[in-house]
């Protein structure tokens, strides 16, 4: 292998093509008279554009392109450092979404490709013209670009070559996974955090395992700090990797999942030390140290400790969560309680006889209780919590005491909980409920909840009044009632409309034929037509 190559600089060949590729770019400059780039940005404008990114890469990234290019152009050096430390602190989904966008924002910037191209070519180009002639569309751009990348020290540079090890055209693939085994042969916790978040993004990728898989046996078998680096970075997805890694190998300690467990901002990373705190908490015969779990604001961790302590032989955690807002933890509480032989139902009915039960005393009767548990529960469709409302509504529901007469009124309840609830539980019995009283809780002052429960069950009094009611929304001012009302329409004629056999009573008909113009104003006179058939309604006068 030439001593050139070995160095990380471009051989011969791709040099020669890439100052032929600056006299290509020139002829094409010529035809134009300036690049479609924006003006030479502020740092300030490029931090907002890399907000907008970070939060839609896909829609927002290709402004930030531009920029980058146009500030690359500029050559400000305030400005470059900014755009450096930027890219240095991107994520995978941002670095996946500005590849492609930088591809496209050069191919407005003819006179940009030449200068870069002589630059390649002249080996001058400062760190973020390399990372984003790393994005160029053409190969050779891109092969130079990772070739003379190769010895990069910063963020940036490796995030590049992570996206390159990658890449379709095999010349630029091979030089960018040269310079990562190389980097990773002796690696830093540094370099692999730089380079974990984008490989682990591309595993799927038809090339996209190689650096997967030399990233996780680096995290399997590297030195220490390495793994120790990637469990505190900020990226999700690499911390999961790490502490996926850490887990399976023993390398993570009883008081570091433990800690993991209540601290992590991630609930999958929670949950999985949780569950390895408390296994190794039970073999270490230490089963308290997982107790402060039991406080934790993540269900499926309250609930691993709650049973770790009952196994263990102390129930009182279960016997106090039995009231828990989670039904996740309710159940192992009251599979618990059942182990050490308490019954949930009857403290469960001890609680909602008295003033003022929690929600969760309330929902834990409706998943224990008998039918005749639900005189207890009804009073508490008047709980001053909306929780406590609702999870009367759910008990009731549960117990088979949904009786359409009571739950109706709430149907006006100022939480769209307790409401979506009392949907719910009436949509069995939606024919039985007075249709003249939905329709008027369908009117436009009332709230949106309100609007939406009374179309949901007005939709299950059967075709005629299904389709009323749609008809009568399309052009309604609530957005979301006025998508379900044209997507219910869609709907109806794709999979109920060739059943509809009997033709409506004249009355109904002409209800019908009253709304058709809405419709052919939204959905156009095919549409509508095919309506006409399907109701049995011709066009008036015809």
């Amino acid at each position: 292998m030439p001593d050139s190559q070995e160095e990380g600089l471009p051989k011969p060949g791709p040099v020669e093509r890439v100052r032929a590729l600056e006299a290509v770019y020139a002829r094409r400059a010529a035809l134009t008279p300036y690049d479609q780039l924006p003006e030479p940005p502020t740092a300030r404008q490029l931090r907002d554009a890399t907000a907008a990114a970070v939060a839609a890469p896909r829609s927002g990234s290709d402004a930030l392109a531009g920029l980058l290019l146009a500030a690359d152009r500029d050559g400000d050096p305030a400005v470059l450092a900014e755009a450096e430390r930027l890219l240095a602190d991107a994520d995978a989904r941002l670095w996946t979404a500005l590849d492609t966008a930088v591809r496209r924002a050069w191919g407005g910037a003819p006179h940009r490709s030449a200068a870069t191209a002589r630059r390649l070519a002249d080996g001058v180009s400062p760190p973020v013209g390399l990372v984003l002639a790393a994005c160029h569309p053409n190969g050779h751009v891109r092969e130079t670009a990772v070739a003379r990348l190769a010895a990069s020290t910063g963020a940036p540079g490796l995030h590049v070559l992570a996206l390159r090890a990658a890449e379709w055209v095999r010349p630029v693939r091979e030089r960018a996974r040269l310079a990562l085994a190389r980097r990773l042969a002796a690696p830093s916790g540094d370099v692999v955090v730089a380079v974990a978040g984008v490989a682990l993004a591309l595993r799927e990728r038809s090339e996209g395992r190689w650096l997967a898989d030399r990233v996780e046996a680096v995290l399997r078998a590297g030195p220490p700090g390495v793994l120790e680096a990637a469990l505190v970075t900020p990226d999700t997805r690499i911390r999961r990797a790490a502490y996926g890694i850490a887990l399976d190998t023993g390398q993570l300690a009883l008081a570091g999942a433990l800690y993991a467990a209540r601290y992590d901002a991630d609930p999958v990373i929670r949950v999985r030390c949780a569950e390895a705190a408390v296994r190794a908490a039970a073999a270490a015969g230490t089963p308290g140290l997982v107790r402060p779990l039991l406080s934790s604001g993540t269900a499926a961790v309250r609930a691993a400790a709650v049973w770790a302590q009952a196994v263990a032989g102390d129930p009182s955690p279960a016997v106090a969560a039995l009231t828990d807002r989670s039904s996740i933890v309710r159940a192992v509480a009251q599979a618990a309680a059942r182990r050490h032989g308490t019954d949930p139902a009857t403290r469960y009915r001890i609680l909602a006889a008295a003033p003022g039960p929690a929600p969760g005393a309330v929902a834990g009767l409706g998943e224990t209780g008998a039918s005749a548990d639900a005189a207890l529960v009804r009073p508490w469709l008047a709980h001053p919590l909306p929780r406590g409302r609702a999870e009367a509504v759910r008990a009731l529901r549960r117990l088979g005491a949904a009786d359409p007469a009571v739950l109706t009124g709430l149907l006006t309840d100022p939480s769209g909980a307790v409401v979506r609830q009392v949907t719910r539980a009436l949509r069995p019995h939606a024919s039985g409920v007075d249709a003249e009283h939905l329709r008027d809780l369908l009117s436009s002052p009332r709230p949106g909840h309100v609007r939406t429960a009374a179309y949901r069950l007005l939709r299950e009094q059967g075709t005629v009044t299904r389709l009323l009611t749609d008809l009568g929304l399309l052009t309604d001012p609530l957005p979301a009632l006025r998508a379900r009302a044209r997507n219910d329409v869609r709907e109806w004629l794709a999979h109920d409309a060739a059943t509809a056999y009997a033709a409506p009573a004249p009355a109904v008909a002409a209800a019908l034929a009253a709304r058709l113009p809405d419709a052919e104003a939204v959905f156009g006179p095919d549409v509508t037509r095919l309506l006409r058939f399907h109701l049995g309604i011709g066009r008036v006068g015809a």
